[in-house]
């Protein structure tokens, strides 16, 4: 079962993946306003954008939920958005490093810093979504308990209205 929300004053702010996240979410607007060509790469930009703030959105929207198995899911999520965004980043890389796009002197080494930092992301995530299934498995989560309580409920109400 997962611990309730109030655990932790902080929820998922306090989680290093989301903090990594919203610094991963920074730079790629940083380097797409900075090295990516307005015009030209709109549509490049905007998905790279979106991919760097689902990374946190579905976190937050995942420890908002009141299942683990749903959280997890949003995790997967997140974990998707991340490496789409790697993609993005290593074709870039590619581009710049077989000179198709003209280099300003920075750029490839903000996209190997981002990319270290998605690397890095993807294992905290990967981990993450291991305990919690982990976790899952042997425990299950609130919606299981909750229906086993009911339960439990109902037979001591039938056993209470059996005569003897």
């Amino acid at each position: 079962m997962r611990q309730s929300n109030t655990f932790n004053p902080l929820g998922y702010k306090a989680l290093r993946t989301f903090q990594q996240g919203k610094e991963i979410e920074v730079l790629t607007k940083e380097f797409c306003r900075s090295y990516l060509d307005s015009y030209r790469d709109r549509r490049l930009i905007e998905q790279m954008q979106l991919c760097g703030r689902s990374i946190t959105a579905n976190i937050s929207e995942g420890w908002s939920r009141n299942q683990t198995k749903n959280y997890i899911e949003f995790l997967k999520f997140s974990l998707a958005s991340l490496i789409e965004l790697l993609e993005d980043y290593f074709e870039l890389e590619r581009e710049y490093r077989g000179r198709l796009r003209k280099t300003k002197g920075q750029e490839l080494d903000e996209i190997s810093k981002t990319i270290k930092l998605l690397m890095g992301e993807k294992m905290m995530l990967l981990r993450q979504i291991e305990g919690l299934e982990n976790k899952y498995i042997n425990s299950g989560d609130q919606k299981e308990d909750l229906i086993f309580k009911r339960k439990q409920n109902i037979k001591r109400k039938i056993i209470g209205n059996l005569p003897y």
